[in-house]
C-alpha cells in the first residue's frame, strides 16, 4: 500500500518562535533575533511515521522563504494531511496556508496546532476564516496527533479523540472533545526527527553554530498571573529520565555533529536530585557539549551551578520579570529582588553567562515601577537582557483580570503583540510603555562598561560578528521608534 504523505510546517508569516507555545515571541525584537529548532514539527513527524506516513517538515520563516516557496512545496509534495503549528499573533494570516491547501487539494486533511487552541473558545473560531481548518489539537501535539491520526485511518468518529476541535459536518459549528490529561510518559516519545529539519537553519545566538533543542521537561508548579505554563504544560513537572535526556544528545553529536544544545523545560533546576542526574550522566559519556537551561530564581544553589558548568552548560536565563517588589508580589512570582541577587551572583560565580527577562507594562504600573526595573537590570548586569511589554494571553490569571476592560484591545488576536502592545496600564499608554522599553534597552546595552564587558569575552570573529549584527539591529530598531515618535 502507498504511503500516505503528510507535511509539518511553520507558514511564512513573521519571525516568531512557533515551537514555543507558552511565549510566541516575535524574535526580531529579541537579543539573538535566532529561532529555536522546531521540535513541535520533528516530535510530530516522528511519530507519525510510525504510522508509516511519509514526512517532510518545512519551516518558511527560519529559510526566509514566501508564498510562493510554500506553493510549490505543496504542488511538488502533495500531501494527504498538512499540519500547521500557529500562533496566536499570526492566525489569521497562517489560514491562508490552509485555504491555499484546500485550493489546490480540496480533500487535504487540515491540521493546526498551537496554545491558542488550548484556551480560546468555539464561538471565537466560529468564522468563516477558520473553515478551511479541519482540526485544531488542544493539548500536546505529539500525543493528540497519533490518537487523531489512528482514528481518521480507522474511519473512527473523531469525537472520541481527546484535546480536539473540529467542526460539526455541516460546519456551522466548531466543536470540542474532552480535555486530555497531560502525560507522564514522556520518555516514550521518539526523538525528533532531526533528519528532517534543516539543523543549520537554528544557530547558536552567539557563535552561529548549530543548536539543537532538547525537550527535557514540562510544567511548572509556579501560580505567576501572566504565564501561559499552567495552561500548556501543566502545574505538575513531569521529566524525562536523564538517561533518556542523555541518549538524545549523543545522537545529536554522534549522528548529527550538533555539540550545541538548548535544554527546554519550564525551569530547569526545579528538582536538584534530578539535575544532577542528568549532568552526571553527561559527565559519565564523557561528550563534550555545550548548553543553555531556563530556570527560576528558585530553589537554586551553588553546588548544583557549578555542576551544571561542569557538565557543559555555558548560559542560565532567569525570569527576573520585575525590579518592583509591589509587582513581584501582584504577579504571584514567589521570589524576591534578594533572591533575584543571590542567584545571578551564584551563576556569575560558577563562570556562566546569564540572560535575564524582564516584563514591563502590567495594569498597575506607574513610570516609577518600570523605572525600578530598568535599575534593577542594570544592577544585576546580566550578560544579556530582554524587555517585553506584557501580553494578556487567553488562559492565564493576567487576562481573566482584565478581559472587559479599557485597558485591554480585545481585537488582539490576530496581530503582533509583540511589536504592537495591547494592554495599557492604568496610568501609561502603549506608546508611552514602547518608550520606557526603548530606555531600558538604551540604559542597558550601551552603558560602556557592558560594551568593554562584551568586548573582552568575544573569543573569535565569528562571535565578533553576531555580537555587530546584534548591536546594529539593536541600534536601527531604536532609530525606527525614534523616527516614528
Amino acid at each position: 500500500m502507498m504511503k500516505r504523505k503528510v507535511l509539518l510546517f511553520n507558514p511564512p508569516v513573521g519571525f516568531y518562535q512557533r515551537c514555543e507555545d507558552r511565549c510566541q515571541a516575535n524574535v526580531e525584537g529579541s537579543a539573538s533575533a535566532t529561532l529555536r529548532a522546531c521540535n513541535d514539527l520533528g516530535y510530530m513527524a516522528a511519530v507519525l511515521r510510525k504510522l508509516n506516513y511519509e514526512a517532510k517538515i518545512m519551516d518558511y520563516p527560519a529559510e526566509k522563504m514566501k508564498w510562493d516557496n510554500y506553493i510549490n512545496d505543496f504542488k511538488d509534495f502533495m500531501p494527504d494531511v498538512v499540519v500547521m503549528s500557529i500562533t496566536t499573533a499570526t492566525i489569521e494570516q497562517d489560514m491562508e496556508s490552509f485555504k491555499i491547501a484546500k485550493e489546490i487539494k480540496p480533500e487535504v486533511i487540515t491540521i493546526a496546532k498551537g496554545a491558542h487552541f488550548l484556551s480560546c473558545s468555539c464561538e471565537e473560531l466560529n468564522k468563516n476564516i477558520y473553515k478551511v481548518m479541519d482540526f485544531a489539537l488542544s493539548g500536546e501535539s505529539e500525543f493528540i496527533i497519533e490518537d487523531l491520526i489512528k482514528t481518521i485511518d480507522n474511519n473512527q468518529p473523531v469525537r472520541e479523540v481527546k484535546g480536539l476541535l473540529y467542526w460539526n459536518y455541516e460546519k456551522t459549528e466548531i466543536l470540542k472533545t474532552l480535555k486530555p490529561n497531560f502525560r507522564d510518559d514522556l520518555d516514550s516519545l521518539p526523538f525528533p526527527a532531526r533528519d528532517l529539519m534543516k539543523n543549520k537553519l537554528y544557530p547558536r545566538p552567539d557563535t552561529g553554530k548549530p543548536m539543537a533543542t532538547i525537550s527535557v521537561s514540562r510544567g511548572c508548579p509556579s501560580s505567576c498571573i501572566y504565564c501561559l505554563t499552567p495552561t500548556v504544560s501543566g502545574k505538575k513537572v513531569r521529566k524525562r529520565s536523564a538517561k533518556n535526556i542523555v541518549d538524545e544528545i549523543q545522537e545529536c553529536v554522534e549522528k548529527y555533529g550538533i555539540k550545541d544544545l538548548f535544554f527546554k523545560a519550564d525551569t530547569f533546576t526545579i528538582d536538584k536530585k534530578w539535575v544532577t542526574e542528568v549532568c552526571e550522566e553527561i559527565l559519565v559519556r564523557g561528550l563534550k557539549v555545550e548548553w543553555g537551561a531556563n530556570s527560576r530564581v528558585k530553589p537554586l544553589d551553588p553546588e548544583t551551578l557549578k555542576l551544571m558548568k561542569k557538565a557543559g552548560c555555558w548560559l542560565i536565563a532567569f525570569g527576573i520579570e520585575s525590579g518592583s517588589e509591589e509587582t513581584l508580589e501582584k504577579t504571584k512570582k514567589n521570589a524576591t529582588k534578594t533572591e533575584a541577587l543571590q542567584a545571578v551572583k551564584w551563576a556569575k560565580e560558577a563562570h556562566l553567562k546569564i540572560s535575564g527577562y524582564y516584563l514591563i507594562g502590567f495594569p498597575w504600573e506607574t513610570s516609577k515601577h518600570i523605572e525600578e526595573t530598568i535599575n534593577f537590570a542594570k544592577e544585576l548586569d546580566c550578560d544579556y537582557s530582554e524587555f517585553h511589554i506584557v501580553t494578556p494571553f487567553e488562559g492565564t490569571e493576567l487576562y481573566e483580570q482584565i478581559k472587559g476592560t479599557k485597558l485591554l484591545d480585545e481585537s488582539a488576536t490576530g496581530h503582533d503583540t509583540f511589536i504592537n502592545p495591547v494592554m495599557k496600564t492604568h496610568y501609561l499608554s502603549t506608546k508611552e510603555l514602547l518608550n520606557f522599553k526603548n530606555k531600558a534597552l538604551k540604559e542597558v546595552y550601551l552603558k560602556p562598561a557592558y560594551i568593554f564587558k562584551t568586548l573582552k569575552g568575544i573569543k573569535s570573529t565569528n562571535e565578533l560578528k553576531n555580537y555587530t549584527k546584534f548591536g546594529i539591529r539593536m541600534l536601527k530598531n531604536m532609530l525606527i521608534k525614534t523616527i516614528q515618535d
